[in-house]
């Protein structure tokens, strides 16, 4: 039997204006074997799953889905770094999931067979490169304009239908984060380049006045 570990989330509510829809993380273990068909307890409507850690070559097939929920896969991640010596880039965002498992092709695949999957990517992290991946905005424009155009072009080369934030670390405060996040999340989804966004806090309260202050302004 193989072990996957796979952080899910579970949706708790809606934003009232359907901006973004607020996720708290449990970790899980999904067991794939003949006898594993459900990835998500019975009585839940959504089941979240993050995949794509880079040396792990998990496939969107190892999971098994459960056809009666809506299934999200969240690549993860995408970061606002360079990929070699990695350092912050103020919005322009590069893919370090697993690209050659989890490729286009797989996502446009996955999503044709199961009509109920759907499929993201998260922004954050934790770290990159072995040091903390910092939220560090040059300023709320210039990160806006370079996070939407680079991301429009990832979420349309794959497929894409959301986008998960989970930054975890913070050289900003909760006012430039809200508004470069609350205003990423209104261009994307007015210019019909995703159809949902979820945000992904946790029980740290640094982390928390920047999540609370994206919700008090954009929920």
């Amino acid at each position: 039997m193989n072990q996957i570990p796979i952080y899910s989330s579970t949706m708790l509510r809606e934003c009232s204006n359907n901006l973004f829809l607020v996720s708290f993380l449990i970790l899980q273990t999904l067991f794939v074997s003949p006898s594993s068909t459900h990835a998500a307890p019975t009585n839940s409507n959504l089941f979240r799953g993050y995949i794509g850690a880079l040396f792990k070559s998990v496939r969107f097939s190892d999971v098994p889905i459960n056809p009666n929920v809506d299934f999200h896969f969240i690549l993860s991640f995408a970061i606002d770094y360079t990929t070699s010596s990695p350092s912050p880039t103020n919005g322009n965002f590069n893919i370090f999931w697993d690209s050659e498992n989890l490729s286009p092709s797989q996502v446009a695949s996955i999503k044709s067979s199961h009509p109920n999957v759907k499929v993201a990517l998260s922004l954050g992290e934790d770290s990159v490169g072995g040091e903390y991946a910092y939220f560090q905005p040059s300023s709320v424009d210039s990160w806006v304009q370079n996070s939407v155009s680079s991301l429009t072009k990832i979420i349309k080369e794959y497929h894409l239908d959301g986008i998960d934030v989970d930054y975890e670390h913070f050289k900003s405060d909760p006012a430039t984060f809200t508004e470069c996040i609350g205003q990423l999340i209104t261009i994307l989804k007015g210019n019909g380049v995703i159809s949902f966004a979820s945000i992904a806090p946790f029980d740290n309260d640094l982390v928390q006045s920047h999540y609370l202050a994206l919700w008090k302004r954009y929920g």
